[in-house]
């Protein structure tokens, strides 16, 4: 493998998440195909829920494609440096197709197996969303001591 994969976004899915997630009151708002991520909806968390001092902004960047595959990167900016992690599916020569890449950095080394529910969103609602409202609390917590 050279690093590229042959894949297609899904759009229509991708569409559809976008939808979805808009309505969630922890969403501030969603972007489709940004021009800078034309694969991507990006999913900006409400900053009411973050102490701003510590992050100016936190979102979630979703690409999913026509083979199942998918990236979903959880994003804190603290100020200048990124604070990361990321789940995945799609194959890999270190880990199971369905995977997780561990904060701070979410480096490839980072990496945890793991198995997600077949259906995107449900990896979204189920895995995806408890994990943030965690990482909510855990942010006050961290900067509160």
């Amino acid at each position: 493998m050279n690093g590229q994969h042959d894949r297609t976004p899904n759009r229509a899915l991708l569409r559809e998440l976008a939808s979805l997630l808009a309505s969630e009151s922890w969403v501030e708002n969603t972007t489709v195909f940004p021009a800078n991520r034309p694969d991507s909806i990006v999913v900006s968390l409400e900053q009411q829920y973050y102490p701003r001092k510590y992050v100016s902004e936190a979102y979630i960047e979703v690409q999913s494609y026509t083979n199942g595959d998918f990236h979903i990167s959880y994003v804190e900016d603290q100020h200048g440096e990124k604070w990361l992690c990321r789940w995945d599916r799609h194959d890999s020569e270190d880990y199971t197709r369905d995977h997780f890449h561990a904060p701070p950095e979410a480096r490839h080394e980072d990496g945890e197996n793991r198995e997600y529910p077949t259906s995107l969103w449900t990896v979204i609602s189920q895995v995806v969303a408890p994990w943030v409202y965690e990482r909510m609390g855990a942010v006050w917590d961290e900067f509160s001591t």
